[in-house]
């Protein structure tokens, strides 16, 4: 999601309790056929909800909340820009343009950035962390005024993803500028569904539920031995609304948008999806744009992406790259559903 700081704030989204109530309604009903084990939380300053549909045995609500709430604190000590002892901040504190050695999970966060930032020409940019914290969505301070025209030129100066290089063996990167500031909060709840995917399957887990905000990861079938319903909302601020169900199984989803962290002043509106390119918010008519993929860090990092694109070369590139993408348009009071031919192909059927 995106250039949101959401990702790695210590303290709870005021909403992670409504969204999980969501997934609680859609599993509800009839009673269950097998046995499920639920669990959620805050985490990252926003919220978590794990199920797992026919645990394996000895598997307990306790067992998997520490297990879960261990892997959490560790995405938090590598990524967290709020946690100043992390290796991220570490790595951002550092002022040398020397090789920096990383670890193996944060270079891989950092190469899938410079991927999608060479995707996209720059559009999406992990090295956007400096705009970001200026315009209130980062660790420093909220703000309710936008910054200065030389605030924002000031910020852009810092900007640059070609000014970072990535070494491979043994990891490793380099600035290209001293001041540079990563921020991997676009990545952050796909790569924390990621790392809970990857613990259950170690543990015999074979049909799962791993929810992080708006990233979701999905394993085999939910206890009614359906695939898991996974709720598109609609992009509204004054309520919150259920726009199109999907069903997911084996996939990694992600929603992107603009309509729960921002300012207004002056009657406008300035949300954390930030373009590089012009140092500020995005102001389009697309609300929100929603990815299925297989892997959580890059169906996470394409919605940011393709939202700061906008409708039109957000969905140009979607269709080109075979992206299953579902982006939806305010169109006055009216919201429109545009899909991908890659997203069609996954659901229209299924829906009928």
């Amino acid at each position: 999601m995106a250039f949101s700081s959401l990702l790695t704030q210590q303290q709870p989204h005021h909403n992670w309790r409504w969204l999980i109530l969501i997934f609680a309604v859609l599993f509800s009903g009839c009673e269950r056929p097998d046995p499920i084990i639920e669990i959620d939380g805050p985490t990252m300053g926003t919220y978590y909800s794990v199920k797992v549909a026919r645990p394996p045995q000895g598997m307990t609500a306790a067992s998997l909340k520490q297990g879960v709430e261990k892997i959490l604190a560790q995405v938090i000590a590598e990524i967290s820009t709020y946690d100043k002892t992390s290796e991220l901040s570490r790595l951002n504190q550092n002022a040398s343009t020397d090789w920096i050695p990383v670890s193996a999970n944060v270079y891989q966060l950092i190469a899938e950035g410079q991927r999608l930032a060479a995707l996209t020409n720059g559009t999406y940019d992990i090295t956007i962390g400096p705009l970001v914290n200026l315009w209130g969505f980062g660790p420093e301070a909220r703000r309710d005024t936008p910054p200065s025209q030389d605030d924002i030129q000031a910020a852009q100066a810092r900007v640059g993803w070609k000014k970072l290089e990535l070494q491979a063996q043994p990891p490793a990167v380099r600035k290209a500028q001293a001041d540079l500031y990563l921020d991997l909060s676009s990545l952050g709840e796909g790569y924390g569904g990621d790392q809970i995917a990857a613990w259950l399957k170690t543990q015999g887990v074979t049909d799962y539920l791993v929810a992080i905000a708006g990233a979701i990861r999905t394993a085999g079938v939910n206890a009614k031995r359906q695939p898991w319903a996974i709720a598109i909302e609609e992009p509204l601020i004054e309520h919150r609304t259920m726009h199109r169900v999907i069903p997911i199984s084996n996939r990694a989803v992600a929603t992107s948008g603009d309509y729960r962290n921002f300012f207004e002043r002056d009657g406008k509106r300035y949300s954390h999806e930030i373009d590089p390119r012009t140092g500020t918010p995005v102001t389009r008519n697309l609300g929100s744009v929603t990815v299925v993929g297989e892997v959580g860090i890059t169906v996470d990092g394409l919605a940011t992406a393709l939202m700061v694109l906008g409708d039109e070369r957000g969905l140009e590139l979607a269709k080109a790259q075979n992206v299953a993408a579902y982006f939806i348009i305010r169109d006055g009071e009216e919201l429109r559903g545009i899909a991908t031919p890659a997203f069609q192909q996954l659901f229209d059927h299924a829906e009928d």
